[in-house]
């Protein structure tokens, strides 16, 4: 790169922004996740059911109707 270059400010700016941009998003990502965990937390401590075995993900839930 050549940092003599008129322009150089416009491209260290870019970089600034995209680097902030997605460190913003990463950031926002995380708390998001942290937020959901711990509600997640908490409903299972206060006794809420899930909503699907973990033991077999990818099984179709046998107590469901099929279709006609």
């Amino acid at each position: 790169m050549d940092f003599a270059a008129r322009h150089i400010g416009f491209v260290i700016a870019a970089y600034a922004a995209a680097f902030l941009l997605v460190g913003g998003l990463i950031i926002a990502e995380w708390l998001r996740a942290r937020a959901i965990r711990r509600r997640l937390e908490e409903l299972e401590r206060l006794g809420a059911p899930r909503r699907r075995q973990a033991a077999n993900p990818g099984k179709p839930d046998s107590k469901k109707e099929q279709p006609a």
